[in-house]
């Protein structure tokens, strides 16, 4: 006699992956962006090659807007309802509409390349999945 199996309930879903990752990006832009994703950062992914400054200056104000922008998406996820259809069209438009100036930063000064280069591969790889789990461009690109 065969054992039965069940689905397995433990697969992770875009949906569910992109929580943790626009989280972690909301704390640590908000909290100190120089100590997470500075030349000496402990994310060891070095995004600027100097470091940006305290919330009064351009670089460290904007880095923090950043963070904040990225907060609100994961409280509208986790805390005020966003659905996961609407979360998925949201984090998808992240990723194909930022691609233009991820990539221009791969060759511009203050910058480092290597981590735009795999920021871009990233983002090509979530809006893949994305765009296969809301079902297509068409159902993407369709208002609910």
């Amino acid at each position: 006699r065969k054992p039965t199996q069940t689905p397995s309930k433990m697969a992770l879903t875009y949906s569910d992956a992109m929580v943790p990752y626009f989280g972690m990006y909301a704390l640590t832009m908000c909290w100190d962006p120089d100590m997470f994703w500075g030349p000496n950062g402990l994310g060891q992914l070095p995004y600027f090659s100097k470091e940006l400054g305290d919330s009064t200056t351009a670089g460290g104000f904007f880095a923090r807007m950043v963070g904040l922008g990225f907060m609100i998406m994961f409280l509208g996820k986790t805390r005020f309802g966003v659905s996961d259809d609407a979360w998925m069209k949201t984090t998808v438009t992240f990723h194909v509409g930022s691609l233009w100036w991820f990539w221009k930063l791969t060759t511009a000064a203050g910058w480092t390349p290597w981590v735009w280069q795999l920021q871009c591969l990233i983002n090509v790889v979530f809006a893949a999945w994305g765009i296969q789990s809301v079902g297509g461009v068409d159902k993407l690109l369709k208002q609910d």
